[in-house]
């Protein structure tokens, strides 16, 4: 009995190294397997150049100052150099309309290569044969409305209506020219007087009074008096 109880004492050590010999393998084992692989040593010949961040070109450096204002440009969509706007840049006629005595259509178009904003009303003076003011009252009215804004593109034309009190010969100072001033271009244009055909005439009115309405970016409506 004591043989066999010997015995299996020892099969039973036996087997415990055993099992403790397995676990600490299997720790060194792990060990192993977490340690991480070393980063290649840098080649010979200098340091590593980093990748290019992502749109810019490698070894393109330059950038776009932040505070650099971009060329103005308007609702129409190219860039404008100089949106200023002058007298030499408008060509405005005066146009009498048919069987309507004293009416008149302005047009005023746009001969530069600039776009200008035009509002409001063209302030007009008639001048005597002298070239001189005539001291004529002009009378600002909103017809067909009040003042729009809008842009006058090259080449585009803008319209307004004039209604002229005609007075008598003689007796009232006699008109002989007009001079115009856009809005929002400087200096005064001296106006083309239209007869209903179109063509240019020296007017000789009789004058007593004017009136203007409001410049807009189509005929309809402005000599609605």
């Amino acid at each position: 009995m004591r043989t066999t109880k010997g015995f299996t004492m020892m099969l039973n050590e036996t087997r415990t190294l055993g099992a403790i010999a397995g676990l600490f393998t299997g720790a060194l084992l792990l060990a192993g397997c977490g340690q991480s692989t070393p980063a290649p040593a840098p080649s010979s010949g200098g340091v590593s150049t980093p990748a290019p961040a992502a749109g810019i070109p490698a070894g393109d450096s330059s950038s776009t100052p932040v505070n650099e204002p971009a060329p103005w440009t308007h609702a129409g969509g190219h860039q404008i150099d100089n949106p200023d706007c002058t007298a030499s840049d408008m060509n405005v006629d005066l146009q009498t309309q048919p069987s309507r005595p004293g009416v008149l259509l302005m047009a005023v178009t746009n001969k530069s290569e600039k776009t200008c904003d035009v509002s409001g009303w063209a302030d007009i003076t008639p001048t005597n044969m002298s070239g001189a003011d005539s001291k004529i009252p002009v009378e600002k009215v909103k017809i067909p409305g009040g003042p729009t804004q809008f842009e006058l593109a090259p080449g585009k034309t803008a319209f307004a209506g004039v209604l002229l009190n005609i007075g008598d010969k003689g007796g009232d100072v006699t008109v002989t020219g007009f001079q115009v001033t856009v809005p929002g271009a400087a200096g005064t244009v001296d106006a083309s007087f239209l007869d209903t055909a179109g063509k240019s005439v020296d007017p000789q009115i009789p004058l007593k009074s004017l009136k203007v309405g409001t410049l807009q970016p189509v005929a309809q409506g402005v000599t609605a008096f």
